[in-house]
């Protein structure tokens, strides 16, 4: 974390004040400029312009007005037009509670592991979240919590589940079963959607979306080792959770989220996947557009706030981007450091430190809080099948922390 002395504090003397009333009117104004001609003498290369503002609820700034550099941008920019088929769809930057920055480009439209035939993106376009929307169903657990549907993390799973109490006859492991097991990935449940293809019926998320109870067939799973102990990423920990909150709600999923979330922000235009006509495929493909995935980053960079409203607690906040474990790091700081509440966790990229929470889903797509800056990165892609030849760790890395002074 960089810590910026104020100026009067450096020099030990009160003189400077009114030249710096001076600097910061002129730093106004010079950003009011900005905002009126955004753009410069055309060169060859990318041109930075101040987002559109729109009705969505967002306020649009310059870079310049929030302390950013736009010559790291542009050069963002014409790094990934050099970058034949790089597959990023979209980049959105807040700071300071300000859309500053937002670009779209070509690609192939994806929807639930099929190409659409489609190509393009622009403002209007939802985009498929993947695993990102783990993150979106952490947060309906939080406000179910806030609400005293749920009366904590420690309740047990199969509590909300009588009806398959009998799976706990001959596991005993399974009695002890909490949410925050399923919140931070050590179930222990033993499952697999990644040896085989979607398609085979080999693969347990295909025997999920095929079977008659979906919810059964995940607690019937065998449980490895003690839940609370062992991480492994697995799609079933997230669907339980939404199961978890459609029975205390009494409502589904997406229509839970309708009410108490993305109708106190300002996001109409969603669409969740089914798994059956009653349950919500809670663990990934939630679609929507990259500036209301910023909505979605800035309401937890707020605390829990949108817009003077306190959507969600900031107790639950705090508790579910907090890091509960520990990874360890991959080759060259390339993967995560550690796991919150579906939310994953960096300390530092390429040994930059960068203490950040991210949603993160298949393909490229992200929602990066990064609270020492008081920013949130959104990017989406279409890296199904290929590694990023621009990963968002080099975006970072390499052109938006050296763009913040």
């Amino acid at each position: 974390m960089v810590k910026i002395t104020p100026a009067w504090r450096r020099t030990g003397s009160i003189i400077i004040l009114p030249l710096l009333i001076v600097s910061l009117l002129g730093a106004v104004l010079s950003c009011e400029k900005e905002k009126k001609s955004p753009t410069e003498p055309d060169d060859g290369g990318y041109q930075y312009t101040v987002p559109e503002q729109t009705d969505d609820g967002w306020e649009t700034a310059s870079l310049a007005c929030v302390g950013m550099n736009k010559a790291c941008l542009e050069n963002l920019m014409d790094r990934l037009a050099e970058t034949e088929d790089h597959k990023v769809h979209s980049l959105v930057i807040v700071r300071d509670g300000r859309l500053v920055f937002e670009e779209y480009f070509p690609g192939d439209k994806f929807n639930l592991a099929q190409y659409t035939g489609e190509q393009g993106f622009d403002r209007d376009d939802r985009h498929n979240l993947c695993s990102a929307t783990k993150s979106f169903t952490s947060a309906l657990i939080g406000i179910a919590i806030d609400l005293g549907l749920i009366g904590s993390v420690e309740e047990k799973v199969f509590d909300f589940f009588p009806e398959h109490a009998d799976l706990m006859t001959d596991a005993p492991l399974k009695q002890d079963l909490s949410i925050e097991d399923l919140l931070t990935m050590r179930s222990g449940i033993d499952w697999d959607d990644e040896t085989f293809p979607y398609d085979d019926p080999r693969n347990d998320l295909h025997q999920m979306f095929n079977t008659r109870q979906p919810i059964r067939y995940i607690l019937s799973k065998d449980i490895l080792v003690t839940p609370g102990t062992v991480f492994e990423y697995s799609n079933c920990n997230t669907n339980v959770l939404g199961e978890i909150v459609r029975r205390v709600a009494r409502e589904r999923l997406d229509e839970f989220s309708e009410d108490v979330l993305f109708s106190r922000i300002g996001v109409t235009d969603f669409q969740w996947q089914m798994v059956t006509s009653n349950m919500v495929f809670a663990s990934g493909d939630l679609r929507l557009r990259p500036r209301d995935m910023a909505v979605f980053g800035q309401l937890f960079l707020n605390g829990g706030s949108w817009n003077g409203t306190q959507v969600i607690s900031p107790e639950w906040v705090e508790l579910s981007t907090r890091q509960h474990v520990s990874l360890d790091a991959g080759p060259a700081d390339m993967w995560e450091d550690g796991y919150a509440y579906q939310w994953w966790r960096w300390d530092s990229i390429y040994g930059l430190e960068f203490e950040a929470y991210m949603a993160q889903g298949w393909g490229g797509q992200w929602i990066v809080v990064w609270p020492q800056a008081d920013m949130v990165i959104v990017s989406t892609g279409g890296n199904y099948y290929s590694d990023p030849p621009v990963p968002i760790q080099v975006m970072l890395a390499d052109y938006i922390l050296p763009a913040v002074k």
